[in-house]
């Protein structure tokens, strides 16, 4: 009885899982055929041959669904990342090749990215539970996820202060990535994303203060 009840919840949720990916991968076709502004959660839930409030159930609005997309093209580059991490250097070296390898996709998908990072700010995204800690690990997905083991790496290595809390050096360069990114999407002729993030990760390394100023 009992062995049933725990293989009965294993179909649910592998039934829970795959209809949550379809209905993903029905609304990306339909925003990617119609555009995201034209398409309605009706149209959504028709297409993906649900019922409207099953739908509703699974994701509250369409950019929901754009963010859990995003979400999982984030998690993909970072494993990507993650494997050539090992053979760099420093947390400098780390830090840009993770982000730069995460924002070639974001200048191909200006639009798409706009939409989620609305959604993000909107939804207080960048202060939800991801940044609380459980026996000092924190619950990253994404790019997040890298830039956390980078800080680790670094931190261990003696390159990153170890006064302030993970969490919290984490969340400073989230912020601060979303920050620049979020301007450049308001004018991408503004200035070349590549180059402010690297200048974001010397402002977060080495601090604000120029040269003349440290006596360099």
């Amino acid at each position: 009885m009992e062995i049933n009840s725990i293989s009965g919840e294993g179909r649910m949720e592998r039934k829970k899982r795959d209809l949550r990916q379809k209905i993903i991968n029905v609304a990306m076709k339909l925003f990617e055929q119609q555009g995201f502004s034209n398409t309605t959660m009706e149209q959504i839930a028709e297409a993906a041959d649900v019922a409207r409030k099953t739908l509703y159930n699974y994701f509250p609005e369409k950019e929901a669904i754009a963010n859990e997309y995003v979400k999982d093209i984030s998690n993909g580059l970072a494993q990507e990342a993650l494997v050539k991490l090992q053979n760099l250097p420093d947390t400098r070296s780390r830090l840009l090749s993770a982000l730069n390898n995460a924002y070639g996709w974001v200048e191909i998908n200006a639009e798409l990215t706009g939409i989620v990072l609305a959604y993000r700010f909107k939804t207080s995204y960048y202060s939800s539970d991801k940044y609380r800690d459980s026996e000092n690990e924190l619950q990253e997905r994404g790019t997040h996820r890298i830039i956390a083991e980078i800080i680790r790496q670094g931190q261990q290595a003696g390159e990153i202060r170890t006064d302030v809390q993970l969490k919290l050096l984490v969340r400073y360069i989230d912020l601060l990535r979303g920050t620049i990114v979020w301007e450049w999407l308001q004018d991408t002729s503004n200035f070349d994303l590549r180059e402010e993030i690297s200048k974001m990760v010397d402002i977060v390394l080495d601090g604000i203060s120029s040269s003349e100023n440290t006596g360099e």
